[in-house]
């Protein structure tokens, strides 16, 4: 049965309202209209964009934190790894990276937001989309443009 979930971040008197919310295989993001991402989950390999504490299974996933996100337009996520686009058009990765699928080039599991400087705004064209499987990444340009990265085992 659905349940209310956060009315104590989440309400209109904390002023976060939520805009958009996207889930990976164990953590779930939302994106507020002022900028900001919360999430909740496993928070396992940085995918919540904090390091991980011991974690206790009992309350953790409910735990509602917000990220170190700045100025965020847009949210994705992939199976252990998330994303996010902000207003100047910059794209930021965190989360797992065993394969690459972060884009930022190393294979180095990442807890807080960083930028993928190959994705920024170039000649007017900027990132508009992201998905994410389990070792792989795609974004999509405002022009079409399509980048991958990532595991690339079957092509």
């Amino acid at each position: 049965m659905p349940t209310r979930f956060g009315q104590d971040v989440f309400s209109s008197r904390n002023k976060a309202k939520v805009v958009k919310v996207v889930s990976g295989a164990q953590h779930t993001l939302a994106l507020t209209e002022q900028g900001k991402i919360y999430g909740w989950g496993d928070e396992e390999c940085g995918k919540l964009g904090r390091a991980s504490n011991t974690r206790n299974k009992e309350w953790q996933p409910y735990k509602i934190e917000r990220l170190g996100a700045r100025s965020a337009a847009d949210v994705f996520c992939g199976k252990h790894h998330s994303f996010y686009i902000n207003n100047k058009h910059q794209v930021f990765a965190w989360g797992m990276n065993n394969h690459g699928q972060l884009g930022i080039g190393n294979c180095f599991n990442v807890s807080m937001p960083t930028r993928i400087k190959e994705l920024d705004p170039y000649e007017g064209d900027y990132v508009v989309e992201i998905t994410g499987g389990e070792h792989h990444s795609v974004a999509r340009t405002k022009d079409g443009v399509i980048y991958c990265w990532g595991l690339n085992d079957e092509g």
